[in-house]
Order: C-alpha cells, then sequence, then structure tokens
C-alpha cells in the first residue's frame, strides 16, 4: 500500500452515480413490440378472429403466455444490470415453465395420438419463424445496451435471459397476424423461435457486455 494512501481522497475522487430506472429499462424494448405489432398488422394483417373482435381461445392462451415469458425475463434482464444482494428475481423461471406448457402438450397429443392428421404447416410455418427472430433482434438491441450501462455479475444467464425476453417478445409481436391455430403449429414454430432467439443470447450477448 502506498504510504500517501488517504481515505479522503478517495471520497475526493467519487462522483454521484444516477441510478438506473427498471421502468427505463423496460420502456424501450416495449416501444419496440408496440412498434412492431404496428408494423405487422399494417403490412400483413390482423388476425381474422381478433379483427371480428371474437378472439379464439388459442390466441388468447398463445399472446398470454409470449407476453408472460417476454415481460417476465425482460424484468429479470433490466434487474440484472444493478446486482444485489438479497433480491431474487425468479419469477422468469416460472413463466419460462408456463411456456413449455405448448410444447409440452403437442408432445403428449402426437405420442397418445400417434396419427398423421396433425401435420406441421412448413411454408407458414418457416415465414413466422423468420418475422418473431427479425422481431426478437431489434428487442434485443435496448436491452443489451442497458446492460452494457449497469455491472451484470453472471454474463451467460444474462445472454440466455436476453435471448429467452427477446423471443417472447418478438413471438409475442407477430402472433397479432400468426394464423396458426393448431397447437402443433405453434409448439413448433414459437419454440423454435424462442429456443433459437436464446441460443444466440447466450452465445453473442456475454461478449457484448463484458466489462
Amino acid at each position: 500500500m502506498q504510504k500517501n494512501f488517504s481515505i479522503d481522497d478517495l471520497v475526493n475522487d467519487l462522483t454521484p452515480v444516477k441510478p438506473m430506472n427498471i421502468n427505463k429499462g423496460l420502456a424501450l424494448p416495449a416501444v419496440i413490440v408496440v412498434a412492431f405489432i404496428a408494423l405487422f398488422v399494417s403490412q400483413l394483417g390482423l388476425r381474422s378472429d381478433l379483427a371480428a373482435g371474437i378472439p379464439a381461445p388459442i390466441t388468447l392462451m398463445r399472446g398470454g403466455v409470449l407476453l408472460l415469458l417476454g415481460f417476465a425475463t425482460a424484468r429479470a434482464v433490466v434487474h440484472m444490470a444493478q446486482p444485489s444482494v438479497g433480491k431474487g428475481n425468479q419469477g422468469w423461471v416460472w413463466a419460462v415453465g408456463a411456456a413449455l406448457l405448448f410444447p409440452i402438450s403437442a408432445l403428449i397429443v402426437a405420442i397418445s395420438t400417434m396419427s398423421a392428421d396433425m401435420p406441421v404447416t412448413v411454408n407458414t410455418g418457416w415465414y413466422c419463424f423468420k418475422m418473431c427472430l427479425a422481431a426478437s433482434s431489434a428487442t434485443a438491441i435496448p436491452m443489451v445496451l442497458w446492460l452494457r450501462k449497469g455491472a451484470p455479475t453472471s454474463l451467460e444467464r444474462a445472454g440466455w435471459l436476453t435471448g429467452l425476453a427477446a423471443g417472447g417478445l418478438g413471438a409475442f409481436a407477430y402472433s397479432f397476424h400468426c394464423p396458426f391455430t393448431s397447437v402443433m403449429d405453434i409448439s413448433v414454430w414459437y419454440t423454435a423461435a424462442i429456443g433459437t432467439s436464446a441460443v444466440v443470447g447466450r452465445l453473442v450477448v456475454p461478449h457484448l457486455i463484458r466489462w
């Protein structure tokens, strides 16, 4: 330790830091999601049941699960920029569990029926996959920038959660147009899009937020 070391000097060098507002961290991803909803609806059209004001039950369930997944994981991402002791943000775990009900249900039905009457729509599905990823990529940007402003301690988890949050919110935005009513189609293509987003987040995000 240097002989001239002084606590007073350290104190004098301190500068106030403006606290990070959690609501601001969630606001920009929300704005981007709304913008993509407007884009998809204006360019591709609103689902017929939503346009008629009579949403199908599968539409409500799908949208609710995607919004829950996206919001819960995005909130966890925003909190990770401000690591603290004694504060748990594990609500995203339950959201992921809820989201898994779709692929698990589809798998159970497929196994129990062993029927060829549950096809997967390939062409429309690939389009859904690409549109969800496009919206997810844009939604991830403000979350990555937010993490760069903070000091996340678990970079790998931050990557996973950023990808999940972006995937869930991007899929939610596209769901306002998505014509799928089949649990099998929803489970395959939405799970693929969100899973891909999560893997990309895990591989890319840690390198962008390392301090």
